[in-house]
């Protein structure tokens, strides 16, 4: 409590109030929905948003997470979550801490068909109590969120949920101030598949003046096709049994479609067998529409900044050992062959000759198939985007920073590396929570998460991190590890590879 028994409240600017709770002197709002419950004729409709009501809502617990499965769930494995899922979370200062707070908006990761804004690694109140208006938001997933019903009438929309986090960043410009946000402050971040939906809005008109200042943590920018996003409905479908029309997938039991995903998701042979080619690693992913998206994100910001130059802060980087994390537990970074390698490579575009310059590239203990293909995929999926993004920041937004994160957990024998996800508790400053320690082991170290942590509140304060802009003639990357230090950066040779394909 904050020396009082009664609940933090605010009311909204158009009727309606909010009752919280107190936590350490930071009021928290949970479950404060931004758009009605995507069910029955909804379902797959845009969003739309919730209108004012009279009186006192408790806001004191989390919605539901967006349907998904658990990420080790079993055959008979239950569903997660609930339909009532388009909630924002707030935390914010005491409201003695007056107006024209800075708000950071974060937008969770979880490869498009899992995670939430509640899971306690997220949680925001250090951000709060550093004078920071947090807020996290969550987004249809899966199915519901991202697949594509090419050819049907307008009742489902290409890429829903990224039309929802448009919807609930427009929620903050017009609520944000209840809470002492300043709506002309908004930082947006995110994570793996968060970043990645961002880097979408990046080159989307609607985002325009949504957000002043963006941070794009591993952005994972792969998108689908029409074609694959075809191939996709059709493997699901058939994996549950039912039409791939959106009719029938509708009626289809929601539990057996998110195992269908699930299977998808883990099991790269089944993939290939339903024709869904091999640069896919998750088998739902916004999609190149033309309306919504109307070019892969790279393609869609360069043209965007190009026409009209933003008025946008930029800071992006990514993991040095990105692709441990679904190589290395289990083991499976041992089983892999060259074939799978090669196969993972001429999917994504590079030749055989590109493949075996990598290899020659790599040091010598890790020459090895499963190494190269942790390599390449960390390359394809994160790094040269990360790469890419700063590249156009730097020459055509307000300012670009960028970063390397290196520090190797311990986690798995020491060979997780600095795998993707690894930074989160750092940047959260949440080294505590069970899911951090899975990262990082159980003791990490707190100066690497103080600075981190710091450093992404100031750049939602000012715009500036603490360390140089990353530029042309002067590519300045922070590289984050037990002994951190900002330097000029010399691009690894083997992001060259990846010219004209990303």
């Amino acid at each position: 409590m904050n020396g009082s028994a009664e609940a933090p409240l605010v009311t909204l600017p158009h009727g309606g109030r909010l009752r919280g709770v107190w936590d350490a002197g930071v009021r928290v709002f949970r479950g404060v929905p931004y758009a009605l419950a995507p069910a029955g004729p909804l379902r797959f409709a845009a969003p739309v948003p919730v209108l004012p009501w009279s009186g006192v809502r408790d806001a004191c617990t989390f919605a539901p997470v967006a349907p998904q499965l658990a990420r080790t769930a079993r055959a008979d494995a239950p569903m997660l979550g609930g339909e009532d899922c388009l909630a924002v979370n707030v935390w914010a200062p005491s409201s003695k801490s007056g107006a024209g707070l800075p708000v950071l908006v974060w937008v969770h990761g979880g490869g498009f068909f899992r995670g939430s804004a509640s899971e306690p690694l997220y949680d925001g109140a250090s951000f709060a109590r550093q004078g920071l208006v947090f807020v996290s938001l969550q987004y249809r997933l899966g199915m519901d969120g991202f697949m594509h019903f090419e050819g049907e009438d307008d009742g489902a929309p290409a890429n829903r949920g990224l039309l929802d986090q448009i919807a609930a960043l427009q929620w903050v410009q017009d609520h944000i101030h209840a809470w002492g946000g300043d709506p002309a402050q908004v930082t947006v971040f995110g994570q793996s598949a968060g970043a990645g939906a961002l880097a979408c809005l990046l080159g989307m008109p609607a985002s325009r003046g949504l957000f002043q200042r963006v941070i794009l943590q591993s952005p994972s920018v792969a998108c689908q096709t029409l074609d694959e996003a075809a191939a996709i409905r059709r493997a699901v479908a058939s994996l549950v049994g039912v039409a791939p029309s959106r009719t029938a997938m509708a009626s289809a039991p929601i539990g057996s479609v998110l195992h269908a995903v699930h299977r998808l998701a883990a099991d790269p042979s089944l993939r290939v067998r339903h024709g869904i080619g091999g640069r896919n690693f998750f088998p739902l992913r916004p999609v190149v529409d033309g309306q919504v998206l109307a070019a892969p994100p790279l393609q869609a910001i360069r043209q965007q900044w190009m026409a009209q130059p933003p008025d946008l802060q930029v800071l992006v980087g990514s993991n040095v050992d990105e692709m441990r994390l679904y190589h290395v537990p289990g083991g499976a970074i041992d089983r892999v062959t060259e074939v799978q390698a090669l196969a993972f490579a001429q999917d994504a575009g590079l030749s055989t000759e590109a493949v075996h310059a990598c290899w020659a590239l790599l040091p010598p203990a890790q020459q090895t198939p499963g190494e190269l293909l942790s390599a390449l995929q960390s390359d394809f999926y994160y790094r040269v985007p990360a790469q890419r993004i700063a590249a156009l920041a730097s020459e055509w937004a307000q300012s670009a920073h960028r970063y390397e994160f290196g520090w190797a957990s311990p986690q798995w024998q020491g060979r997780l590396g600095a795998a993707h996800a690894v930074e989160l508790p750092f940047v959260f400053g949440n080294l505590h929570t069970t899911q951090g320690q899975e990262f990082t082991g159980v003791a990490p170290p707190a100066n690497l998460a103080q600075a981190m942590h710091q450093s992404w509140a100031s750049f939602a304060r000012q715009g500036d991190p603490g360390w140089a802009r990353y530029g042309g003639d002067t590519p300045w990357v922070q590289h984050f590890n037990t002994a951190s230090r900002c330097e000029i950066h010399s691009e690894p040779v083997r992001f060259n590879l990846w010219q004209g394909i990303l």
